[in-house]
């Protein structure tokens, strides 16, 4: 199975801690593209408490898909961002000093991992109030989920989609996470696995041993929703969705 898409990942190199070098990001699209990816999203993180040169990664992502455009002529490459919470989040939207998912109205949003399971919930309803679509990034990160999942399935329940790192499902991270992760799966309750993909060395980039692990346990028709159509869906992609 291929065609996958990444819809989180830090492969745009020199603008978090992700990729440092064009070589790191070569690196990891060699590894998205042999795996199967046919669609990556670059989501550099956005925390407000920091600077950050907008202006310099849309140069750098402008720069970098048209060289991997010609050597991946069938893969395509958009731009979004990882944005930690904050009170403000839809202002920073708004002015343009980050970004949702392709020019969508999807925001991929991300909180620290002892923040409140009720206050992540919260969090994401005043996203929403906002005319904005909230996208839980790698949900099994958060102390208070891991705890009582219950939080987790109240953010799906709110129809937010919930996104899980690949690495977690596989269980790279821990029998706990696994286990957290397979009870999302069961549920229903994930939209979508992602790599969240940073380092070249550990093979970040690939998709296809989580998706053959949730097409053995939980059917092919889940996987491909999820490693395939949903993201694409999200980032406005997909004419159908």
């Amino acid at each position: 199975m291929g065609g996958f898409c990444d819809l989180h990942c830090h492969i745009l190199y020199g603008v978090d801690d992700g990729a440092q070098t064009v070589e790191d990001a070569r690196a990891l699209i060699e590894g998205a593209y042999s795996s199967g990816t046919r669609t990556i999203c670059f989501t550099p993180h956005y925390n407000p408490f920091r600077k950050i040169d907008s202006a310099g990664a849309e140069e750098t992502f402008r720069a970098f898909s048209a060289e991997m455009k010609e050597k991946y002529p069938d893969l395509t490459l958009c731009l979004g961002a990882e944005v930690l919470y904050h009170q403000k989040i839809a202002d920073s939207l708004s002015r343009g000093a980050c970004r949702t998912l392709n020019g969508t109205r999807f925001v991929l949003v991300e909180f620290l991992p002892d923040d409140d399971g009720q206050y992540i919930i919260q969090s994401l309803e005043s996203v929403a109030a906002r005319g904005y679509t909230p996208i839980l990034a790698h949900a099994e990160r958060y102390h208070s989920f891991l705890n009582k999942p219950k939080y987790a399935l109240s953010v799906a329940e709110r129809e937010f989609p919930i996104q899980l790192n690949v690495r977690s499902v596989t269980g790279e991270n821990g029998k706990r996470v696994q286990k957290f992760c397979r009870l999302l799966l069961k549920e229903g309750a994930a939209a979508v696995i992602a790599t969240d993909a940073h380092d070249p060395d550990y093979a970040d980039a690939r998709l296809d041993e989580g998706f053959h692990a949730v097409a053995s346990r939980f059917g092919p028709e889940y996987a491909t929703t999820i490693f395939c159509r949903m993201p694409r869906i999200l980032l406005g992609l997909d004419p159908n969705g």
